[in-house]
């Protein structure tokens, strides 16, 4: 028999009632707090891999941790039932720092005589970005940002596709759980702290990676699911927005995207760093969780992507967060105690760990003695404790009883660290140059937004340049789409498109050997 109702106690203590009626019986849990509107973490889709959905379930006899995507409804224990869910395992739609961006381009003053209000949009696998304009003043009216709601379906691009194909109507929730829960809600959102009506705006520019931009116009994906990689279209597209089913005169532009996973997401960044007129040598790293690379040398460009995964924006991480109020943007260390700050703008207690901090944990953490190069934790280290979870002891250093950084949680960022360091040896490698050649290395993504470049540098995830030659830009796609608007940029996205090679990693033979030399904590050589 099936209890009808259960208490839900959210992160913050807040608690709900949540009624269950006979046609919830069959449902996930985590299903049925989605329709309640009280979303999970399902980050592996649902399928039961990563422990995003972990809540607490307390009866009246005892109390256990269950994964919620897994839990049927009418498997419930009778009587009065308590959910817990932890910060870790709550679907949160507020980032911090994610529509923020660096033009490093100086812009026309008079553009194309431009009017209007327009919208920029950069769509990215884990969070949605948009800044609405004024073009006849130049003046950005709002920016913000929200959590992708595919999340649900996976954190990554391979397992959207996978959805897309394993089920029927796959392709098609994609898309609307795109259109009608993400950008229709961040376009309503815009338009309220801009105080203008949703009608006002004209055209739209769009920038994302090329699976995005297929789940936004309902393109197959299959063609993307296995080698040798062929997408519905890499070109630009303009269309309007009705046709993707959004109540909208929006006339859109999706930008154009240089391959198979190195999307116009890239190609936005490359030109609002200002590398498209700069000289060569120089680097540009999208970090995200498919992290794209750029590299111009002095015969033009080689660009690849390389699955980073969902670390750096603090997914699949014991007390992983997206960077935003309450979340520790940085790591200190000093007088052998640790110290930590929260995202601008929010204090109390920290709820989670930003990306960029647990970059400044690995650093800090070589430094002192506590991890060794290949990342375990010295047992004798005062500051390593143990937890016990699901039965089995694991190695932990916390910060605070509800904040902590576990061996399993480096293992995660070394592997993610090594598919970015080894992208970039490969492509140096082929335009034959060594690490210190680079004059200028740009960093893009919301998780350049904290990110201490000495750090970074100190473990190999950046190239060993001097400090000088670093610049974190922000959300360099969502400025490169920004910049689309007010000036007709065409003739130099076009040069970069027909001057770049792009690079697939599985076939660079050198590859597997960079990424095994990349797992260590060290500097790039």
């Amino acid at each position: 028999m099936t209890p009808h109702s259960v208490t839900l106690i959210l992160p913050e203590g807040a608690s709900v009632s949540v009624n269950l009626n006979t046609s919830d019986a069959n449902k996930t849990v985590a299903d049925l707090f989605e329709e309640k509107g009280y979303g999970l973490n399902t980050r592996c889709g649902g399928r039961g891999l990563c422990r995003g959905c972990e809540i607490t379930c307390q009866d009246t006899k005892d109390t256990r941790s269950l994964r919620a995507c897994q839990s049927i409804v009418k498997s419930l224990p009778d009587g009065p039932l308590e959910f817990r869910i932890p910060h870790n395992s709550w679907h949160d739609h507020t980032l911090h720092g994610v529509s923020c961006f660096d033009i490093r381009l100086q812009a026309p003053t008079v553009s194309n005589e431009a009017n209007g209000i327009a919208l920029a949009l950069d769509i990215g696998t884990t969070t949605l970005a948009g800044a609405l304009w004024n073009l006849s003043t130049g003046q950005c009216l709002a920016d913000t940002s929200i959590a992708n709601p595919q999340r649900k379906y996976g954190d990554n691009v391979i397992s959207r596709i996978s959805y897309s194909l394993d089920n029927a109507t796959g392709l098609k929730k994609l898309q609307r759980t795109l259109v009608d829960q993400g950008l229709a809600k961040l376009i309503q959102m815009l338009c309220r702290q801009a105080n203008c009506p949703e009608d006002s705006i004209a055209q739209a520019t769009i920038a994302g990676n090329p699976i995005m931009l297929h789940s936004l116009v309902g393109a197959s994906l299959e063609g993307l699911s296995k080698y040798p990689f062929r997408p519905e279209f890499l070109e630009q597209r303009s269309l309007q927005a009705t046709e993707i089913g959004l109540d909208s005169n929006l006339s859109l532009t999706l930008l154009p995207s240089l391959g198979p996973f190195v999307g116009a997401d890239i190609v936005a960044g490359a030109l609002a760093s200002g590398m498209l007129e700069a000289e060569a040598p120089m680097l540009l790293i999208d970090f995200g969780t498919n992290g794209e690379i750029l590299l111009k040398h002095e015969s033009g460009y080689l660009a690849t992507a390389t699955a980073a995964g969902p670390a750096f924006e603090g997914g699949r991480l014991s007390c992983g967060a997206s960077a935003k109020p309450g979340t520790v943007s940085s790591i200190q260390r000093h007088n052998n105690s640790w110290s930590y700050e929260l995202c601008t703008g929010s204090s109390g207690e920290a709820k989670g760990i930003s990306g960029a901090a647990y970059i400044d944990f690995l650093a800090l953490g070589l430094e002192s003695g506590l991890l060794n190069p290949f990342g375990r934790f010295d047992s004798e280290h005062p500051d390593v404790s143990e937890r016990i979870i699901d039965g089995d002891v694991e190695k932990v250093v916390r910060f605070t009883d509800s904040i902590w950084i576990s061996e399993i949680d480096v293992a995660e960022l070394l592997q993610a660290k090594a598919a970015i360091g080894a992208g970039v040896l490969a492509l140096l490698e082929l335009a034959n140059l060594d690490p210190s050649d680079l004059q200028t290395v740009f960093v893009a993504g919301g998780f350049g937004y904290h990110l201490n470049p000495a750090n970074a540098i100190s473990i190999g995830l950046l190239p060993p340049v001097p400090l000088e030659q670093v610049y974190t830009i922000g959300n360099a796609a969502l400025g490169g789409a920004s910049l689309l608007l007010q000036a007709n940029y065409s003739k130099k996205i076009e040069t970069l498109c027909q001057n770049c090679q792009i690079i697939e990693l599985n076939q660079v033979p050198s590859f597997s050997d960079h990424y095994t030399d990349s797992l260590l904590l060290e500097e790039i050589e």
